[in-house]
């Protein structure tokens, strides 16, 4: 399911969509892929602020902690994979926070960890940029000054699935389904 996103508002607004869905399902886990300076923090930071503590959480980027905490309900694991070599697993005590509550975890790089540690249950989403004459700078590099972004995502498992069919219609209302765009 693609939508195109046309700023770094929109980013944080599909976000925010996600976050606010995912307070009512079991669903708990995100993968995001994008290359550097392609919105992963940014459409953290939206999904962060929509939450109950929101507006206490100072959301950057965890390239060089591995892994933020935010004071949400329920709290937000921001994690990045980045400086990991492949097949990875998470930090040890990343497990032990996933395993001892029922936080959402935001995974940056996750092409890093290996196979057999990925979540089943879980929504990939994938920010590319798109070329075009009307695009305008999403972030801060200097090869994203002519993108907008298509954020495609994947469901898997069952509650990943529901989700995306809940949300289908209000996404593609608020945002130009890319292949109409």
């Amino acid at each position: 399911m693609p939508i195109l996103l046309t700023s770094p508002e929109d980013t944080m607004e599909f976000g925010a969509m996600l976050a606010q869905a995912m307070l009512d399902s079991p669903l708990r886990t995100i993968y995001l892929f994008a290359d550097l300076g392609g919105g992963k923090t940014t459409f953290t930071r939206g999904f962060t602020a929509a939450l109950p503590g929101g507006d206490q959480a100072e959301v950057a980027s965890p390239s060089f902690t591995l892994c933020n905490v935010y004071p949400t309900r329920p709290e937000v694991l921001h994690a990045d994979l980045y400086r990991l070599s492949e097949n990875a697993s998470l930090p040890e005590e990343m497990e032990e926070m996933l395993d001892e509550g029922d936080p959402f975890l935001i995974l940056e790089w996750p092409q890093y960890l290996a196979p057999e540690r990925r979540a089943a249950e879980r929504l990939d989403i994938y920010l590319d940029p798109v070329q075009g004459n009307d695009a305008k700078a999403l972030d801060k590099t200097a090869e994203s000054c002519q993108t907008f972004r298509l954020a495609t995502m994947k469901a898997h498992g069952d509650a990943a699935d529901a989700l995306l069919r809940n949300l289908k219609t209000r996404l593609e209302r608020r945002f130009a389904p890319a292949d109409k765009a």
